[in-house]
């Protein structure tokens, strides 16, 4: 080989790795801000559904979730919403978990009524019969079960669970089982009640059971809803994106980045063919 093609080879090679170079640097140049981009409209997706959540605001968040779950929405509200705003220090934020373990608390609140009012009925056995005693003491022992029961649903999650706790498939049927045993007993005792012949104590003591329970089915609502409630709390990042891009005009943006896209793709193809 003559030194004159030896150069020609050289200078093909060296114009070979300087067209591979521009190459590369353009499509850094080109790519990157997509990069950039992209990364951009995540970071600002991620903080528009943070501040949209219904986590930063508990009343609204109680009255939706009391919406999908019971059939009397108020008393359910108010139930859930007393307790979180009596709550000292006050809280600024609910998720799905705490709204549970409230509901958990008001139901307890219930069912100690009822069994203060049994023991209440039992201290006056000049007012009732043997009969209605017998009664009354197996109505008790129902109860302290079921408050057994919705003790052990509270310590299983704590004072303040973890906010997607209740996302735990387990954690949910066992919270389930143990909140069916109690309404069981709840229902055993009210039905029960009924051999009571004095109707003071027999109406007072079955409408206290009557709000026990359904407190309870508050408590059993949020967890065979869990999904849906989770989603309200936690939208999925495709019905963000809608709710993103309806709330703001972003029309124009969209089809100026489509188009600046397919025009990326063009050089880049034509660079790839120049190469």
């Amino acid at each position: 080989m003559s030194n004159k093609e030896k150069l020609l080879q050289d200078e093909k090679s060296s114009s070979r790795s300087k067209r591979k170079l521009r190459l590369i640097i353009c499509l850094l140049a080109l790519f990157i801000p997509i990069i950039v981009a992209v990364i951009s409209a995540s970071i600002i997706l991620k903080q528009q559904t943070e501040s949209n959540s219904l986590s930063f605001f508990p009343r609204n968040a109680i009255t939706s979730v009391c919406d999908l779950i019971s059939g009397d929405p108020d008393s359910c509200f108010d139930s859930i919403a007393t307790l979180h705003f009596a709550q000292i220090p006050s809280r600024d934020k609910i998720n799905p978990s705490q709204i549970f373990i409230l509901s958990l608390y008001a139901s307890r609140i219930e069912l100690e009524n009822v069994a203060t009012s049994i023991e209440k009925a039992i201290s006056e056995v000049d007012m009732i019969n043997p009969e209605s005693v017998g009664v009354l003491r197996n109505c008790q022992g129902m109860i302290e079960f079921s408050l057994k029961k919705l003790n052990e649903s509270e310590m299983s999650l704590g004072i303040d669970p973890d906010e997607k706790i209740l996302a735990i498939h387990k954690v949910v049927w066992d919270l389930q089982l143990w909140i069916g045993e109690a309404m069981g007993q709840v229902q055993r005792c009210y039905d029960l009640l009924e051999k009571i012949p004095s109707t003071t104590v027999r109406v007072e003591i079955r409408r206290k059971s009557y709000e026990a329970q359904q407190k309870m089915k508050n408590s059993r609502g949020i967890l065979e809803n869990m999904d849906e409630i989770l989603d309200l709390f936690y939208p999925r990042i495709g019905t963000a994106l809608v709710s993103f891009a309806w709330e703001y005009d972003y029309g124009s943006t969209v089809w100026l980045f489509c188009f600046e896209y397919l025009l990326l793709i063009f050089l880049f193809c034509l660079l790839l063919r120049i190469y």
